[in-house]
């Protein structure tokens, strides 16, 4: 089968979905991972905010956006021959680049100007053409995780979608982790509003699959330091989810998704 996952950010996939990939890979089935904001704007220079959001205050000199943004789409790819995976990029710009200028706007309300990018991934899927999509919740509320979640559901929303019945999303690490998301009802009001159907979750346990999962991770060192302190640090939390959502689903330590059905 073809599984398909949109990140709204490089690492995004890696970090949510990776002892599912892991298993998939293992097992022979085709996993492509499209990533929607991978892109730079078209500013000479970094912010100091951007050099921050984006990860790049370690003491390394200061990229260009292209550098900057480049840098993180071969951590990408890295990820993508660690583990098996076909890498779709879809270039669109950060949100830091987009007129989201500091942390309250990028965790905020999604600005008027900014359209969530329904045609690229419209392009991307039909490409793919997945017997499975996974697709974001959008946990923790970055607008590109809401832009990407929300493209995902306009498409699901068409009429005559061909998405409807192999559609699961997966719920958004670090942020589930941060805000100790347990139920749908923890999202905003609105955030599936225009979903067609209704979502049942569904656990997978990650018990065999965690080392490989956290070994793939490595391919994203300028995100490890802002995300996680130490590798032991790493290990803690994603055990500790891993664990919480086996207890609610009364399996193993898990990884959750949320699959589509009929209203």
């Amino acid at each position: 089968m073809a599984h398909v996952f949109v990140s709204p950010h490089p690492d995004d996939v890696a970090l949510s979905c990776g002892g599912l990939i892991a298993s998939l890979r293992a097992s022979g089935e085709s996993v492509t991972i499209v990533t929607v904001h991978g892109g730079a704007g078209s500013e000479p220079a970094l912010t100091p905010y951007q050099v921050d959001a984006l990860g790049f205050d370690d003491g390394r000199p200061i990229p260009t956006p292209d550098e900057a943004m480049g840098f993180r789409r071969a951590e990408d790819e890295a990820f993508g021959r660690y583990v098996g995976a076909t890498m779709v990029q879809l270039l669109r710009p950060d949100g830091v680049f987009r007129g989201y200028s500091d942390n309250a706007m990028l965790s905020g309300t999604l600005l008027p100007e900014d359209p969530p990018p329904v045609e690229a991934l419209r392009r991307a899927l039909a490409a793919a053409a997945p017997d499975r999509l996974y697709l974001p919740l959008a946990i923790g509320g970055h607008v590109d995780h809401q832009q990407t979640r929300r493209a995902g559901i306009a498409l699901l929303a068409e009429a005559g979608s061909p998405y409807r019945d192999r559609t699961w999303f997966f719920e958004d690490f670090p942020y589930a982790f941060r805000y100790g998301f347990e139920r749908l009802d923890q999202l905003p009001a609105d955030a599936l509003a225009q979903l067609p159907g209704r979502l049942e979750p569904e656990y997978f346990d990650v018990t065999p699959w965690l080392e490989r999962k956290l070994a793939a991770l490595q391919s994203y060192p300028s995100q490890l330091g802002p995300i996680f302190r130490t590798h032991e640090h790493m290990v803690e939390m994603f055990t500790r989810r891993a664990e919480l959502l086996g207890r609610l689903g009364a399996v193993g330590p898990a990884e959750r998704y949320w699959r589509l059905t009929n209203p």
